[in-house]
């Protein structure tokens, strides 16, 4: 069979459907959408401003009291670069191996949306290293994150070390409650959603999913079962212990994920007609969050 030597692209859109395709479907199970406020970005770097409480609201007697707000902590997320690709020699389509063909654009999309999971469990992998640390200068979940700049001296705990159980979920939840902003007030948390690694699934669900109380004979109700909406098992997650409470509708706020460029998926201009072709992948993008608030964190040895 004669192969004409515009073969590359002849190849390029049937390998960039299969690509498309595989990369749809596996984002479809993607915990990105799920936790982080994933925002687009036309800018090399992103800046968040974190902004202080106010006071109450007070009667108004012909006159409005106007709050000045302080400025919280500032978060600067970089995006960086990545990218992938291979090869296509020309043997396969002479000898019509289109089979072997079409896995490669297939692996290049798993391995695609399997790196940008391991990023983002990688918050929740390094949540309690002093390495890893967020716009206050400390761990995502941390015993000493301070109010504020303005206020560094008081400290809040967002990491506790006790293991998976019912009783640690209903205490975990009431230490979220008291969460306050740099003023003292009460900020209101509603911690609804808990994210465990694949060897906590069944405890989760079983603490989750149980009519009663779990564990006892008394028949009492289940009370998490009333305030808490779902369980997130994270095949990402890679300490087998380690297990975290979290208010969904905050972390859609300051968990962050932020595309500056979506997945691409094209013909390599270097290729080699005669041979081979070379096809690759590229994204850009950043992640990272601008207030702990929306979390609570158990490191358990």
């Amino acid at each position: 069979m004669a192969i004409s030597e515009q073969w590359p692209y002849l190849l390029e859109p049937g390998l960039k459907a299969i690509y498309q395709q595989q990369t749809e479907a596996l984002m479809a199970e993607s915990k990105i959408p799920m936790l982080f406020n994933v925002i687009s970005s036309n800018k090399a770097a992103e800046d968040f401003l974190g902004v202080g409480g106010m006071s109450d609201w007070e009667e108004f007697k012909g006159v409005i009291e106007y709050d000045d707000m302080d400025q919280g902590y500032k978060t600067t997320l970089t995006h960086k670069e990545y990218s992938k690709g291979f090869k296509v020699e020309r043997k396969l389509v002479d000898d019509d191996q289109y089979n072997i063909i079409n896995q490669r654009p297939a692996a290049l999309a798993l391995t695609a949306i399997r790196t940008r999971e391991k990023h983002a469990a990688s918050i929740f992998n390094n949540a309690f290293g002093s390495s890893y640390t967020g716009g206050d200068a400390v761990s995502l979940c941390n015993d000493s994150h301070p109010l504020a700049p303005t206020h560094s001296s008081d400290v809040q705990d967002n990491a506790g070390s006790a293991a998976l159980e019912y009783e640690a979920v209903v205490e975990t939840r009431r230490l979220m409650r008291e969460y306050t902003d740099d003023r003292g007030e009460l900020t209101p948390i509603v911690p609804d959603t808990l994210i465990v690694p694949p060897e906590l699934e069944e405890t989760a669900w079983s603490i989750w999913r149980t009519m009663n109380k779990p564990d006892t004979a008394d028949h009492h109700s289940n009370f998490v079962q009333g305030f808490l909406k779902q369980v997130i098992v994270w095949d990402y997650l890679t300490d087998a212990n380690n297990w975290f409470l979290v208010d969904s509708r905050l972390a859609k706020i300051h968990l962050l994920w932020v595309e500056r460029v979506q997945q691409e998926f094209a013909m390599d201009p270097t290729s080699d007609f005669n041979l081979e072709s070379k096809f690759r992948g590229y994204m850009r993008y950043s992640y990272g969050w601008s207030d702990y608030r929306w979390v609570y964190g158990h490191t358990v040895s």
